[in-house]
């Protein structure tokens, strides 16, 4: 009789598990599919993104050349754009004190501002995502994106850049800051990136950015 329930027992343990192994499977293999969904949802709200990140900088077309007069209402007008687009695309959420999407929208305004008193253009902005290679999935709301872009950049040589999620700088030599007759010169970079996006609602938002290379492609005078 012992024999028997440590017999039934044994049975009963092993077919728990074989139920187990099978529903872990299912669900594994459920969850690969609905991520697989996530992951070009993903990619293309990071696409999307660096293709509305050109225009932060860029103020309407008859104020891209030098010296012209820049009135204020247009770089107020510009800043309530920008504030805009970093609501769409940022959580408002903080990591060790520091808020991404507050940090962007004010470098953005700083850097209107800087380059209206100094004089400063951007002239044009052309950024393409060049490829997602990596979207690690943390959870059912969190995920670390490592991607690429190529950026090509008209601009004064003292003008402060912004380049996906930094700025108050330019890509420019410094030796060509000190030059006192501003001149448009163009750059291109490969840009390598990586950032946590949350899923917030139906919405993936970008919440940290983890680290930023660059590289240059070429300089044109």
């Amino acid at each position: 009789m012992r024999f028997l329930n440590f017999f039934r027992r044994v049975n009963r343990g092993i077919i728990m598990a074989i139920v187990l192994v099978i529903g872990l499977s299912c669900y594994l293999t459920v969850d690969g599919i609905a991520f697989k969904k996530e992951r070009e949802t993903v990619k293309q709200v990071v696409e999307n993104y660096i293709k509305d990140m050109q225009s932060f900088l860029l103020l309407p077309e008859q104020y891209r050349e030098i010296d012209v007069n820049v009135p204020d209402a247009v770089i107020e007008n510009k800043i309530k754009e920008n504030n805009a687009l970093v609501g769409k695309y940022f959580a408002n959420t903080s990591h060790r004190g520091w808020n991404m999407k507050e940090s962007i929208a004010g470098d953005l305004e700083h850097m209107l501002r800087n380059n209206k008193a100094s004089g400063n253009i951007v002239k044009s902005y052309d950024a393409k995502l060049v490829k997602v290679s990596k979207i690690s999935k943390y959870g059912s709301n969190l995920v670390t994106v490592e991607a690429s872009i190529e950026t090509t950049t008209t601009a004064t040589e003292s003008a402060e850049l912004f380049c996906v999620f930094h700025g108050g700088f330019g890509h420019f030599d410094k030796a060509y800051s000190d030059n006192p007759v501003k001149t448009f010169s163009t750059q291109s970079y490969e840009v390598s990136f990586t950032c946590d996006m949350v899923k917030q609602g139906d919405t993936w938002l970008f919440s940290n950015s983890e680290g930023m290379f660059w590289g240059p492609k070429g300089r044109n005078g």
